[in-house]
């Protein structure tokens, strides 16, 4: 079965979280700006991730995940995100939804390109999000 059509025991479906692969049990897991579903998510998880309000107020950590806005595409600060993932040797997920922001993936690729980010594999996600990961470059 697909990895976007998992399920968990008793046909509940994976959360973002999951789709992405990101738990707590591989280290320290930072979650910047996360919607309300995911900071549930990360409340019941043993140990709980760190949680920033912005890129901004945020540590460098191992994996980062950061739901970011159009506003934010750019290679000033998406050149702290390299900075945080090369600083802690890590690897990150830029999540966006693209219909309320009004940005393709393409257009996220873009972006990414314009910095010293590499850009690796997108997800669509159950939530109507999508996820692109990034590794320093």
């Amino acid at each position: 079965m697909p990895w976007h059509e998992a399920r968990l025991e008793g046909g509940q479906q994976l959360t973002v979280l999951a789709e992405l692969g990101l738990g707590t049990d591989e280290g320290r897991l930072l979650l910047i700006a996360p919607p309300d579903a995911v900071l549930a998510e990360a409340g019941r998880m043993k140990p709980r991730p760190a949680i920033a309000s912005t890129l901004q107020v945020a540590n460098p950590a191992q994996r980062v995940a950061w739901w970011v806005e159009r506003r934010l595409l750019v290679p000033s600060v998406l050149g702290r995100m390299h900075w945080m993932l090369q600083a802690a040797q890590g690897e990150g997920w830029l999540i966006l939804d693209t219909a309320d922001e009004g940005v393709t993936v393409e257009e996220l690729r873009e972006a990414v390109s314009r910095t010293p980010l590499r850009a690796g594999e997108e997800r669509q996600l159950s939530s109507g999000e999508v996820g692109l990961q990034v590794f320093p470059g």
